[in-house]
């Protein structure tokens, strides 16, 4: 039978983790007890067939058995479900045991073992009905005369009555300890479960908030990717705690013109949440001004100062992508900037070195950097998370293994299959190394019909 821990006992209700509790307390006397009681059936085993009492020769055997099949039991759910009736049941089969094998002693040695047992059963914690039961019954057995059975000659003194009246007193008043030492223990578990207990449904309840708040952040995030026949499209977010510190989403600014937010708030968690959910907020109202970001980004970096600590700050990244210009604009403040693979060339480029992040209280001054880009280009953005990935050595997945799984994707990948094989080769390097911050990959693949680059932009 396996001994609750505390954690697992505040999960239970109030009465039944006080049972639970004070059972395995029991449960470790009675271990100790078994192997006693063995080691004295064994014992008297041998001084039976010394003597040739046929009565102990049936007794201790019995004895014997009776403990070898409850060690047996000990790990059965049978036993742990019913451990106390077994436990009453092992004692008072052990009392009356030793009322039998005590019939060859006369007077003061035959009290003396009674007594051993009554203050032995000081070392159990058990309800008021099962003390007094107890007691009771090894007050009956250590006062009833076996002359009746026919087991002590007939000739026999009778029991003294002061022997009688000493195990009477004795029963009562270690009756009394037992009660008040099974209230003291159940006094001291209840405060410390109790105790325990306030915390754990306070855990809880945080969880249920710290879900919620989860689910409230996945909300926020695009649900899918915008219906746009000019490009491909393809996101995935993991947080590394229950809430995470990146955020994407997307605005539509015209029917050829699309941006593409990206940001990443220091550390994680529900403060990062809740910076994440006011930045949002922020850009929902301003999106009609996405299309020219740079006094967003002044308003931005303005409400964090104001509504978070100096330690505290937010990488934001704008990228607008232009069909009719072919262009790609990027403003970044402290964002990893885009990358651009042309599978034509078979090189990449970069666009978004940008200022320090929003809320730094560092001088910033947000540019707009534009880079032309045709159809089949794809473009990759990140947060540093995945930049900093960590496999069991230390290494970091870094810049260059990235553009080694684009290449390696880009050719005739749709913008899906590329996302999925940079997240798979980052969990090759990774393996069973824990995540430590959040990552965020946005793929998107260029799909306006081929012109010629000397033949201005394309058609809407």
């Amino acid at each position: 039978m396996k001994a609750p821990t505390l954690d697992e006992l505040v999960l239970l209700p109030e009465p039944l983790a006080l049972h639970r509790q004070l059972d395995a307390r029991n449960y470790r006397t009675f271990r100790w007890l078994l192997v006693l009681v063995a080691l004295c059936a064994l014992a008297g085993i041998a001084a039976a067939a010394d003597l040739h009492d046929r009565w102990g020769l049936v007794l201790y055997p019995l004895d014997l058995l009776f403990c070898a099949a409850l060690f047996v039991l000990r790990d059965r759910d049978f036993f742990a479900r019913n451990f106390r009736q077994i436990l009453l049941i092992f004692l008072c089969v052990e009392i009356v045991v030793l009322k039998l094998a005590a019939r060859h002693i006369q007077g003061d040695g035959e009290v003396a073992l009674f007594i051993m047992v009554i203050f032995l059963l000081l070392a159990f914690r058990l309800r008021l009905a099962e003390h007094v039961m107890l007691y009771g019954f090894s007050w009956v057995i250590a006062v009833f005369p076996l002359s009746w059975l026919g087991l002590r000659p007939a000739g026999a003194p009778p029991a003294d009555t002061g022997e009688t009246v000493a195990v009477s007193i004795l029963s009562v008043i270690c009756l009394a300890v037992a009660l008040g030492l099974t209230q003291l223990e159940r006094r001291r578990f209840l405060g410390v479960w109790r105790q325990e207990h306030s915390r754990y449904r306070e855990r809880l309840r945080m969880r249920e908030e710290i879900d919620y708040a989860r689910k409230i952040q996945l909300s926020m995030l695009p649900q899918g990717a915008p219906e746009i026949d000019w490009l491909e499209l393809a996101a995935a977010s993991l947080p590394a705690t229950e809430v995470g510190g990146d955020y994407y989403d997307y605005f539509r600014l015209a029917p050829s013109q699309l941006a593409l937010v990206l940001g990443d708030v220091s550390g994680h968690g529900l403060a990062s949440g809740l910076l994440l959910s006011g930045v949002r907020s922020c850009l929902y109202l301003l999106e009609p001004s996405l299309g020219a970001p740079i006094p967003v980004f002044e308003k931005l970096n303005h409400m964090v100062r104001r509504t978070t600590e100096r330690r505290t700050y937010m990488t934001l990244l704008c990228a607008v992508l232009d069909r009719e210009a072919g262009t790609l604009t990027v403003t970044s403040a402290g964002h990893p900037p885009v990358l651009r693979y042309d599978p034509q060339r078979r090189c990449f480029d970069e666009a978004g070195q940008g200022a320090p992040p929003l809320g730094t209280f560092l001088q910033a001054q947000y540019v707009e950097d534009r880079l032309p880009v045709s159809s089949g280009d794809l473009l990759v953005f990140y947060t540093d998370g995945l930049l900093e990935a960590r496999n069991g050595q230390g290494q970091e997945y870094g810049d260059a293994r990235l553009r080694r799984a684009v290449a390696r994707a880009a050719d005739s990948r749709t913008a899906r299959e590329v996302r999925d094989a940079i997240l798979g080769d980052l969990a090759n390097f990774k393996g069973d190394e824990e995540q430590s911050d959040d990552i965020t990959v946005v793929v998107v693949r260029l799909r306006w019909p081929a012109r010629d680059v000397n033949s201005g932009p394309p058609p809407p």
